[in-house]
């Protein structure tokens, strides 16, 4: 499918605003479900009726962008009976309808509202990404490549709410973390598995992380550099 075609099919299952009847015209008859605590396969009615069962109507403010079949969704929503929520979100399209998704976990915080994409090289930015992932992380070579790899205001949408760093700052808390969990678990590779997707000046990335799991983020891209990223955790498993 065409990226265009993607996103059709995303805005119009986010703009459902409680119209349930129209689950099975958006889902497919099997849609897949990679989710916090692990992977399930559902029928579109089941969908359905789990969302009768929700009881409520989320108001979404969220932000997509598609590279063919593969959509990322930054998601805010406030003002649940939970509490506020955000989160990112991946899904795959097919003739159509929805036929998988991944969900690694969900941030109890409300980022801002996420911004409409902009302008960008998608090959850039994914090529961006492997430098982060190949070299600063499987390298650690964070304090020397945080400076040419993150802008130099760098916005943090996390679990714990939204906040910036620099780019040193974030080279050093990256360092520290990394240490640590070397120390415990040995200096293996730390992101064995990841395809990356991107459109205009964002780019994301389905993962896993062996031993601390799963994930799905994003990210923004501006001067050639990261800028902001948006990512509310870990699964309790790996896909």
């Amino acid at each position: 499918m065409s990226a265009e075609d993607t996103l059709r099919v995303i805005h119009a299952w986010y703009g459902m605003r409680g119209d349930w009847k129209r689950v099975t015209e958006l889902a497919g008859p099997e849609y897949i479900r990679h989710e916090p605590t692990g992977t399930r396969t559902v029928t579109g009615e089941q969908v359905r009726e789990e969302l009768y069962a929700r009881g409520y109507v989320i108001q979404w403010e969220y932000n997509a962008f598609a590279e063919g079949d593969i959509a990322f969704v930054t998601w805010v929503a406030r003002d649940t009976p939970q509490g506020d929520m955000s989160g990112v979100q991946a899904y795959r399209v097919a003739d159509g309808k929805l036929v998988e998704t991944w969900l690694s976990a969900v941030a109890p915080a409300a980022w801002p509202a996420p911004p409409p994409v902009g302008e960008g090289d998608p090959e850039a930015n994914k090529r961006l990404l492997r430098r982060w992932y190949e070299e600063m992380y499987e390298q650690r070579r964070f304090a020397e490549l945080a400076p040419q790899l993150c802008g130099p205001v760098f916005t943090r949408h996390e679990a714990s709410g939204t906040f910036d760093v620099t780019a040193e700052e974030h080279g050093a808390r990256l360092a520290e973390a990394i240490a640590a969990r070397d120390r415990r678990e040995g200096a293996t590779q730390m992101v064995p598995e990841y395809k990356a997707f991107a459109a205009g000046d964002m780019v994301g990335v389905i993962a896993s992380a062996r031993s601390t799991g799963s994930y799905v983020q994003a990210w923004r891209v501006e001067n050639g550099k990261f800028v902001e990223s948006w990512w509310p955790g870990f699964a309790q498993v790996n896909w």
